[in-house]
């Protein structure tokens, strides 16, 4: 595995076309090794399939930085980018793919434009670190400048890059290498304290004096001018109706929200792609909203003017934005409205659950921090109580926030189910049984993999079909998950749908096998084996093992008698001094609650000479000089152990050459023969003897090689006139040209001198 990739502007060009990224099925388990070099495999074609969108130049290369984990096994592999062998900062370029590495289902990057800077500085480095120095006031350390290419505005520009670091400062500074200009300094805190008004202190990132998110790209919080606040940690003051403590809620919420949907449903970042968007406070207004570009957060209507920025409603607001990145956009009318201010809705809970933060425990209510009109807005788990409705009616869909409800109850039916334990019970609208919920986290993947597949116009069908999808994709072995998404949407009275899949379990089954299959012992002495099964399909089941007859005096033992599928157990058979020699068939029986297997074990007793078969298939074979005919050699153990077995030929004629692959075989192997032959021999048939030998002796087997004619063969230096006419292996050929015939002048070959009849 190379995990750096540097091909030619063709070979990119021939990648593009010839590789297709394909969705990506989202496993249950983490990467194996396995899976994690067969994805760096993947990925890496990807980059090259990718290369017009990543502005890949001639001289780019890639190295692979991380190989991060998602939910459900999806992979996300960064990758920095050198150009001529320097650094390229803002090049980076991320790749997702599925447990299995195959499956490539996003690749981004944040460089606008193909690079194509010269490599040699007009600025010396001591300029670049002294303009670097001045940035700011006091000084603790300075790192030596390095040439790197600023790849992070529209126009890439070759700069030194300094690191300086002060009391309460550590930023990067990069300095155009040919003008000596400041172009960007980037400066990174993450560990910033914040003093929120809704979760009490916490720790969030900032950079070092903004509230820009430095690992988040495009999450940054400020007032209504759209500039990020600025000073330095701790931020706020925890205050409800201060603004730096608004941002703090605002930054914990999201980039909590954004850590889930990396962690739980496998989304890079909020948009889908790495990137996210930019939050106002302070809005002179009773509400927050998202308006396509950023998110806006104003005040809870009390004469207190509370900050409306509860981590619910933070998720809510950037739930909008999940909504219009995903396929379909935003959408328009009452039903989409209706999903999209529901899917903001569970966006918020999930934050909730995934954060678990004591000062704003999780639940499935929608402001009731900030209470907005006095307490919550929506409640998830009983629309009604709020008065929205609970269950789906085909053509009736009312103002888009009261229209949340139907969505809202199917997501909570699914995550808790009816009676869920230390939460509120909900109600069927179709007074079917009871449901046992999937849990919030499984939920929330079943929901993320469903707006990956939103289509315009989004209806509550359209949800229940592809939801139903995502269920029997996310778990391809079971159907109890698919079951419950079902229930949840039949408890809101949204019925079955044209097209929806269905789920059928898959048997229980597992394979058996024995590990040796054959041993040997002395009478009065025992041998082991390991008994092997494995889950094949379904679920595990237990399974009792047990023997066949057994030759006189020979016992069986297992430990242990009783496994489950997928689990192991050493059989001994021990011998009495009177039991038979020889070899005996042991038949060992798995006795499954589905099915039952049957292995044999091949047990001999005593010594027994060690013999072997040797046989040559095909027989015989044929070619013309200077070709070459294959046959096979197999070799089968007879009796006792596997031995050694040389194979040589005797017996061929002068010309022919006889070759092995291998030349030495074990018992029981095969190997591949080439019988090979000059020009020169002559034609007929040839008996040679293959011989095996081993240590038991030697066995042979005869193959018969037939040469044969080249055919008829004109004598050289015979001369011909023109319009005389020949024939050569059948066909009749005037001739064009008085000539004398020399060895390859045969009519075939040579048209200019013969004419076809």
């Amino acid at each position: 595995m190379n995990p750096k990739l540097k091909l030619s502007a063709a070979a990119l060009v021939a990648l593009a076309l010839a590789l297709v990224p394909q969705a990506a099925q989202a496993g249950q388990d983490p990467p194996t090794p396995s899976e994690a070099k067969s994805a760096v495999t993947s990925a890496q074609g990807a980059l090259a399939a990718y290369a017009p969108s990543l502005r890949t130049a001639q001289d780019d290369a890639y190295h692979l930085q991380a190989n991060t984990p998602g939910a459900n096994g999806l992979q996300f592999l960064t990758y920095s980018r050198t150009y001529k062998g320097l650094p390229v900062y803002g090049g980076e370029v991320v790749v997702t793919t599925d447990a299995s590495g195959q499956s490539v289902s996003d690749v981004t990057t944040g460089q606008q434009a193909v690079i194509n800077v010269g490599t040699t500085a007009k600025v010396s480095a001591a300029t670049a670190a002294a303009t670097s120095q001045a940035r700011i006031k006091k000084v603790d350390s300075v790192s030596a400048p390095s040439l790197v290419v600023h790849a992070a505005s529209k126009t890439p520009r070759l700069a030194y890059a300094t690191t300086v670091t002060g009391p309460s400062n550590n930023r990067t500074v990069y300095v155009d290498a040919l003008t000596g200009a400041v172009i960007d300094e980037v400066e990174l805190v993450k560990a910033a304290e914040g003093r929120s008004h809704y979760v009490g202190t916490v720790t969030i990132d900032t950079q070092a004096t903004s509230m820009v998110d430095p690992n988040r790209r495009g999450i940054q919080c400020g007032g209504q001018n759209g500039s990020a606040f600025t000073g330095s940690s701790p931020w706020g003051n925890g205050g409800a109706t201060d603004l730096p403590t608004a941002c703090v809620d605002v930054l914990y919420g999201v980039q909590k929200e954004w850590d889930m949907l990396r962690e739980w449903v496998g989304r890079n970042g909020i948009n889908g792609s790495g990137g996210g968007f930019p939050a106002r406070v302070g809005l002179a207004q009773a509400n927050a909203f998202w308006n396509g570009s950023y998110t806006n957060f104003g005040h809870n209507g009390a004469s207190a003017r509370k900050n409306l920025v509860s981590m619910d409603v933070v998720g809510h607001e950037y739930g909008h934005a999940i909504f219009q990145t995903t396929p379909g956009g935003a959408g328009s009318g009452n039903e989409a409205g209706g999903l999209n201010e529901s899917t903001g809705d569970i966006f918020g809970a999930v934050t909730e659950h995934y954060a678990n933060n004591p000062n704003d425990p999780p639940d499935y209510l929608v402001g009731e921090e900030p209470a907005l009109g006095g307490g919550p807005i929506r409640n998830m788990y009983n629309p009604s109580a709020l008065g929205h409705p609970n269950c789906y009616t085909p053509g009736s869909f009312p103002e888009v926030h009261a229209g949340a409800g139907p969505q809202n109850h199917w997501f909570y039916l699914m995550a808790e189910g009816t009676n869920p334990q230390g939460k509120p019970a909900s109600t069927r609208c179709d007074n079917g049984p009871a449901i046992v919920g999937i849990g919030v986290r499984k939920a929330a993947q079943v929901f993320m993999n469903t707006l990956n597949r939103k289509t315009s116009p989004w209806t509550h069908t359209k949800v229940r079909v592809a939801a139903l999808q995502s269920a029997k994709e996310l778990w391809p072995g079971s159907c109890a998950e698919f079951n419950v998404v079902k229930a949840a949407f039949d408890g809101i009275r949204l019925g079955a749908q044209s097209g929806e899949p269905t789920c059928t379990a898959p048997t229980d089954d597992f394979s058996l096998a024995l590990d040796p299959a054959a041993g040997q012992t002395d009478p009065g002495d025992s041998v082991t084996t390991t008994v092997r099964t494995t889950v094949t399909s379904g679920n595990a089941q237990q399974i009792t093992l047990r023997v066949g007859t057994l030759p006189s005096g020979v016992t069986a033992q297992f430990n242990p008698a009783t496994i489950t599928a997928g689990q192991t157990s050493t059989l001994t058979l021990s011998t009495s001094a009177g039991s038979p020699v020889g070899g005996h068939a042991v038949q060992v029986t798995a006795d499954g609650t589905a099915v039952d297997k049957n292995a044999n074990y091949n047990l001999t007793i005593g010594q027994v000479q060690d013999d072997f078969s040797f046989a040559v298939s095909p027989a015989s074979g044929s070619t013309q000089p200077g070709g070459s005919a294959q046959t096979t050699i197999n070799t089968t153990v007879t009796s006792g152990s596997a031995q050694q077995v040389a194979l040589s030929a005797s017996g061929q004629p002068s010309g022919v050459t006889v070759t092995f692959s291998p030349a030495t075989v074990t018992a029981g192997q095969s190997s591949q023969v080439t019988v090979a032959t000059t020009s020169g021999v002559a034609a007929g048939s040839y008996p040679i003897t293959l011989t095996g030998t081993g240590t038991s002796g030697s066995k042979t087997a005869t193959y018969t090689l037939t040469v044969g004619s080249t055919g008829t063969e004109w004598a050289p230096y015979t001369s011909y006139t023109i319009g005389q006419v020949v024939t050569y292996q059948g066909a009749s050929y005037r001739c064009r040209q008085s000539h004398t015939s020399l060895p390859g002048w045969e009519p075939p070959n040579v048209l200019a001198l013969w004419q076809p009849l």
